[in-house]
């Protein structure tokens, strides 16, 4: 949603930080993997194979701007709500990510509540959708 505030070094980073949080509940739902490749084309990276880069250098160093961490944080954030829910294993996975972005516990909490604000009203809106195509 907002990748391109980023570098394309910060972009491919970001991919790589995204297919872990995919990965920390052990599972793999369609929503994500469509969540996913919207990302690559908004990042304007090409879609990579099952043996691309699976970890990231200093976060520190490569998201040094704080507003750049806030973008990698509610981008991550949206990506664990693809698939409809936030499994606690993406929510700790993305607050592992926080801490080596070392965020505060105030701005994490306020990107985990934006996060959720948004994902209902993705819902709200395809409910919405539902609703105006039914007679």
């Amino acid at each position: 949603m907002f990748l391109h505030e980023l570098s394309p070094e910060q972009r491919r980073a970001f991919l790589v930080l995204a297919r872990q949080v995919i990965d920390a509940d052990n599972r793999l739902a369609i929503q994500e993997v469509e969540r996913l490749d919207r990302l690559y084309v908004e990042a304007g990276v090409g879609t990579e194979t099952a043996d691309a880069p699976n970890g990231v250098g200093d976060l520190n160093l490569l998201f040094g701007a704080p507003r750049a961490r806030v973008v990698v944080l509610l981008d991550l954030l949206l990506v664990a709500h693809a698939d409809g829910r936030l499994h606690p294993s993406e929510l700790a996975a993305v607050r592992s990510i926080a801490a080596r972005l070392q965020t505060d516990a105030g701005t994490f909490e306020t990107a985990v509540d934006w996060a959720r604000r948004h994902q209902a009203l993705i819902e709200e809106a395809m409910h919405l959708g539902e609703a105006v195509g039914t007679p």
